[in-house]
């Protein structure tokens, strides 16, 4: 591997992040479009093709009462940001209801794949069942 292919990774890296914090954590959907392609790929079952129709998902989901202050979001502690190519990966345990023993919770691990190009996220694979 060339410097030249850590510093795409690196930047992808960056770009995924960059995202997550901005799009996902703060709420802010308009910023999508600055790190997410029009033509995106989703193969989570639960959301539909495209942009427009992520930030519709998005904000049904999350909520759509405008962006959250930095300072008021919970940033997501990764364990790994994982690149090779155009592919980085973000690796993170979320914590969820235990189904053994109600009222406590359980750490499982999420994945989230996103392919980049051009500087846009083009499309995103996740553990998420529907």
């Amino acid at each position: 591997m060339t410097g030249a292919d850590r510093a795409v990774e690196a930047a992808n890296k960056q770009i995924v992040l960059d995202m997550w914090h901005h799009v996902i954590e703060r709420r802010d959907f308009a910023r999508a479009v600055d790190y997410i392609a029009h033509d995106y790929i989703q193969h989570s079952p639960s959301a539909k093709q495209g942009l427009a129709n992520l930030i519709a998902f998005l904000k049904a989901e999350l909520g759509d009462e405008g962006p959250l202050p930095a300072d008021a979001c919970q940033r997501t502690a990764f364990e790994f940001v994982l690149a090779e190519g155009d592919l980085v990966q973000l690796m993170f345990k979320r914590p969820i209801p235990d189904p053994a023993a109600p009222g406590k919770t359980v750490a499982v691990w999420w994945y989230d794949t996103y392919r980049v190009r051009n500087g846009k996220i083009v499309e995103h694979w996740d553990c998420a069942l529907d």
